[in-house]
């Protein structure tokens, strides 16, 4: 009898292997029981929270570069390069939120929950993983506040406590990273909610709101533990929002009153005045901002009488006006913030009034 040539031999060897192969299960991201989304029911330090290799007790993939998952982003490997992405959602619906990066983390602070209850949530979302973890809670509920990270701080400032308009506080807090704990940073020279503010990376600026007399036109500088006056707005006014960069802050639109009062208006803030530099193509308030290394300050969402705003409207230090991507999803009562070269805009009401959402959407800055 013949034995089987080497060729059949080598084929039924190859066969096998095969079997075997295809009898291992499937690896996959993650499963039910390795969800890279925390427990709701605890807030974890900033320490932890600042750790880039882990979030919730999960370790970041060996190519985890500070973007959101690939799988969280279309089949295209990563954030979308021509618009604006959805993002894991927070599970803490609000508006009238106040957001800033800190800890290569994306901050969401305080505002409104869809029953009008002003609320201490501090939701922090983490890009490398696309997921959310609480952190810790305001020591008082506070909406219509300003958020900062400046140098390793973050801050905490004004806002309306409790539920309704008519309580604006000169309230300031810094979370101590080492504890955990927010601690009382330096108070505002005077009670202020609805104004804006941003590190233009030596100071700390706050401008606009609503004061216990009304409508305000101050700006003033946090340096050294102090704040001081500087030179007011031309065009007082509330719902405004801030961005800063490289010694300035840009003070982008708002309102005088309702939303039928909105304004175009934008100042820069460089030095000790607040300079009116140009106008947005679309007056709004209830908007926020962020930083465009290319283009200045971008002004994002927003709320008119009829309807929120998609556009996303941007201005360099010499007026000259840029358009990108408009949202997916228009809101007001947002807040805007840039994790690594990606920005990020959370929460708010995607309809005018009292209005909340749980999302978040990213758009990355450098293309």
């Amino acid at each position: 009898m013949r034995r089987p040539g080497i060729m059949a031999w080598l084929i039924a060897l190859a066969v096998t292997v095969a079997a075997c192969s295809d009898s291992q299960p499937p690896r996959s991201a993650a499963t039910d029981g390795d969800s890279p989304v925390a427990s709701p029911q605890t807030a974890a330090t900033p320490g932890e929270l600042g750790d880039a290799e882990s979030f919730g007790g999960q370790t970041a993939p060996a190519e985890a570069n500070g973007t959101a998952p690939a799988e969280a982003n279309g089949d295209d490997g990563g954030m979308a390069q021509s618009g604006w992405s959805t993002l894991t959602p927070s599970g803490s619906p609000r508006t009238e939120v106040a957001a800033a990066a800190h800890l290569d983390k994306v901050w969401a602070v305080g505002g409104l929950d869809g029953d009008g209850a002003a609320s201490a949530n501090v939701d922090v979302y983490a890009p490398t993983f696309d997921a959310w973890e609480p952190g810790p809670p305001l020591p008082r509920a506070v909406h219509h506040a300003a958020v900062v990270a400046h140098d390793d701080d973050l801050l905490v400032v004004g806002g309306y406590v409790g539920d309704g308009f008519d309580t604006p506080t000169d309230a300031v807090w810094r979370l101590d990273s080492a504890t955990g704990r927010w601690q009382p940073g330096p108070a505002l020279p005077g009670a202020r909610a609805a104004g804006a503010a941003a590190s233009d990376g030596d100071r700390v600026i706050y401008a606009g709101g609503v004061g216990p007399q009304g409508l305000a036109g101050d700006v003033w500088a946090l340096a050294d533990g102090a704040w001081r006056r500087l030179d007011g707005l031309a065009q007082p006014r509330e719902h405004l929002a801030a961005a800063g960069e490289d010694g300035r802050v840009w003070l982008l639109g708002g309102r005088t009153g309702g939303p039928k009062s909105n304004v175009a208006a934008v100042d820069l803030v460089d030095g000790d005045a607040a300079t009116p530099i140009g106008k947005l193509p679309t007056a709004r308030g209830g908007l926020a901002g962020f930083f465009h290394p290319e283009v200045g300050a971008c002004a994002v969402g927003g709320e008119g009488p009829q309807a929120t705003f998609a556009e996303v409207e941007c201005l360099d230090a010499d007026g000259d006006t840029a358009t990108l991507a408009s949202l997916g999803r228009p809101r007001h009562g947002l807040g805007a913030a840039v994790a690594g070269d990606i920005a990020y805009a959370v929460m708010g009401g995607p309809q005018p009034g009292l209005e909340v959402s749980d999302t978040i959407e990213g758009l990355t800055l450098n293309n």
